[in-house]
């Protein structure tokens, strides 16, 4: 018995350490389907929209081996960045080398960057480098869409009867959130750089990262202000 435990065991560090080396077998794309009907449905509600910016968190240059012509194909983890989902993308062969990490991408009508959506993947799924990846492209979206953030400073309201949704944002108790508010009055922050130097104690960026962080990780959150979360199925 002890025997089939190791033997077990053994296995599941192997597939952990071939996952940490980029030797990952994603979904294939002609299995876990019961009908052609069903797989279509199920690929056809995995979309990226033009216009949609995209976020490299890792390449696995053998992520994962199609059925149908055994051949090795090169699958990305990435970040989609208006909802934050995460997602592996079976990347187009032929542009793999224009490709890094960090990279951001927008999606366009005719684009040939990658050929499908594999699946749509949890935090618990991504590689280590795609983890450590992860923090740096968080913070770089915040960055370039500062309007969105400045937006929800201005205008961000109660959740709860006891609850602002201000105090979601980590480190901000009653006396930040106070302060926030009665500043925005006179008159609504601009930018990043105003809202820090009319609060001093409050790093907008720093900050919003963190929280989005959170919600991507979390599945027990009462509250989610940034990322889309899958309804339960009962």
């Amino acid at each position: 018995m002890s025997d089939r435990r190791n033997q077990r065991y053994d296995g599941n560090n192997r597939r952990r350490d071939n996952r940490s080396q980029g030797n990952y077998r994603g979904r294939s794309s002609r299995s876990g389907y019961k009908s052609n009907r069903d797989r279509t449905k199920f690929q056809s509600t995995l979309r990226l929209h033009p216009g949609t910016e995209i976020y490299i968190l890792d390449i696995l240059q053998h992520g994962g081996i199609d059925k149908a012509d055994h051949q090795w194909n090169p699958i990305a983890q990435i970040l989609e960045g208006s909802k934050f989902q995460l997602y592996e993308i079976r990347l187009n062969k032929s542009k793999i080398t224009e490709r890094r990490l960090q990279e951001k991408i927008v999606v366009t009508e005719n684009q040939d960057i990658y050929e499908r959506i594999q699946r749509k993947i949890t935090f618990l799924e991504l590689t280590p480098t795609s983890s450590s990846t992860l923090d740096v492209v968080v913070a770089q979206y915040v960055n370039e869409n500062e309007p969105r953030f400045i937006e929800f400073i201005n205008n961000s309201g109660p959740i709860t009867i006891k609850r602002h949704s201000l105090e979601v944002l980590p480190g901000i108790g009653k006396k930040l959130m106070w302060e926030i508010i009665n500043n925005r009055e006179k008159p609504p922050f601009k930018s990043f750089e105003d809202l820090h130097s009319r609060v001093p104690g409050f790093k907008p960026v720093e900050t919003f990262r963190k929280r989005i962080i959170e919600e991507i990780m979390g599945d027990d959150l009462k509250h989610y202000l940034f990322v889309k979360r899958s309804r339960k199925r009962g």
